[in-house]
């Protein structure tokens, strides 16, 4: 019974879907800028944005232009937001992938997913990251971080920062030019009007010149959220529909760095509809049990198991990615196989990986999630980025500037056909030399009071 029951609850569900976002051993063996301001004037709803003639994608009224199959904009832009010329005008360097670069990326791949699956409770809720996209947001943030506190975030993404920039410059330009698979990766930083002077031009540059990020001068209030979430509804491909909350953006914030990622893939093998179980059984592992529709099909030729695990591989179009699914072995525990995820490990899985046929069964599903990674992130070992020794001063050149959020969504869908992904991360960093805005918005039942000078109540009441 207790067999039964474990191999009913599929691990998919939350580890597999982590690794559709990046490339894994099972696939194959492996400058300061000048910034131009440019201020956009407003446009009438029926005016139509003028196309670049450089060949190069320009945003529209601060607002990016969609590549691919994203929606255009159907709303004009915030008063106040402007585009900015970014780029230094150098190209930037690239390194391609090496066993150094796999290693740095895949250690901090599985240390952030433990430290995620863990903070988010465990058996009690799914968890979906991307550490792609996580990773390239805080390259971005690097490249503005100076002393320690650079140090700290080069120790936790495993390389230097010269290293780190022309490495993901040519793993984001490979990744995006396969012909069988849509992968898309668009990068934005969006700079306060009011710092707009003292946050540094070469800092803007190298987010450009290596990242292609957009960069944009704002208002740091609700009509900006807007943008930003825009922003993020056209780079996911409407797939992760906003970001950011409004209130989230106040007078001290600085910086919003922004990176969204989609992944659309077919199975090289689709699954047959015919062979689908309507009312299938999955346990959870708390003993309930829900109806699912499973799909059954064949997986690659490459059965893992080890100690912890079984578990399987099946490869979407164009072979560059592959769905990994691994289902813990009778009497271990999820939790137990996430702190056994290692890059070591899973290199020594996939090197043991049987290479016979291999038949499959799997939830259609589909997965949405969101964390704040900020305690994660100081875990890990970069706390001194959230804390008044935070050393930003490549960015901004005034200082007492602080990361202040980390927040990371995703999303992901499973079916006969294959997979949709997307992802993004947003940084915004905050000035501490300007007052902290606080809102109480009484749109709830609250209790009221009319007090003297001793704090005593003179009236008190309730309003609901």
């Amino acid at each position: 019974m207790r067999k039964h029951h474990l191999q009913r609850r599929i691990l998919a569900l939350v580890l597999a879907a982590m690794t559709a976002f990046f490339c894994i051993a099972c696939a194959a063996e492996p400058t300061s800028g000048e910034v131009e301001v440019v201020t956009k004037k407003e446009k009438t709803p029926t005016e139509t944005p003028a196309k670049p003639t450089d060949g190069t994608q320009k945003p529209t009224d601060g607002v990016a232009e969609p590549t691919g199959e994203s929606a255009k904009p159907t709303t004009a832009p915030a008063q106040g937001t402007t585009e900015l010329t970014g780029s230094s005008g150098t190209a930037a360097g690239t390194k391609p992938m090496d066993e150094t670069m796999r290693a740095a990326y895949a250690t901090f791949a599985y240390r952030l997913f433990a430290a995620c699956a863990k903070s988010s409770g465990g058996e009690a809720k799914n968890c979906l990251l991307s550490p792609f996209s996580v990773y390239t947001a805080l390259a971005m943030l690097a490249n503005g971080a100076n002393g320690n506190t650079a140090a700290q975030i080069d120790q936790v993404l495993g390389l230097d920062e010269a290293s780190r920039n022309a490495y993901m410059a040519a793993w984001i330009a490979s990744l995006t030019g396969q012909e069988d698979i849509s992968f898309t990766c668009a990068d934005s930083v969006w700079v306060s009007n009011l710092f707009r002077n003292v946050v540094l031009d070469s800092f803007l540059g190298r987010c450009a010149d290596s990242y292609h990020a957009e960069v944009y001068a704002a208002d740091m209030n609700d009509g900006t959220v807007d943008d930003i979430n825009a922003w993020t509804d056209r780079n996911t491909k409407s797939m992760i529909q906003k970001i950011l909350e409004h209130g989230d953006l106040t007078p001290e914030t600085v910086t919003v760095l922004l990176n969204a990622i989609t992944l659309e893939a077919k199975w090289m093998i689709p699954f047959d509809n015919e062979n689908t179980l309507s009312d299938a059984v999955f346990t959870h592992e708390d003993g309930t049990t829900e109806n699912v529709e499973m799909l059954r099909g064949e997986a690659d030729r490459c059965y893992l198991e080890n100690e912890f695990v079984t578990g399987c591989a099946k490869s979407y179009k164009g072979g560059e990615f592959r769905y990994v699914a691994l289902l813990p072995k009778e009497g271990v525990s999820v939790d137990e196989v996430i702190a056994k995820l290692t890059a070591e490990s899973v290199d020594a899985l996939f090197a043991n990986a049987i290479r016979e046929n291999v038949s499959l069964q799997i939830p259609k599903y589909t997965v949405e999630y969101r964390q704040e990674l900020q305690d994660v992130l100081a875990a890990l070992g970069m706390g001194d980025a959230f804390t008044p020794a935070a050393d930003l001063t490549r960015m901004i050149s005034t200082g007492n500037t602080v990361v202040d959020r980390v927040i990371h969504k995703t999303y992901l869908a499973l079916d006969n056909e294959g997979t949709r992904a997307a992802a993004v991360t947003a940084i915004t960093t905050r000035n501490m030399s300007i007052s902290k805005t606080y809102r109480v918005t009484l749109d709830r039942p609250f209790v009221y009071m009319i007090t003297d000078g001793n704090n005593l109540p003179i009236f008190i009441g309730t309003y609901r």
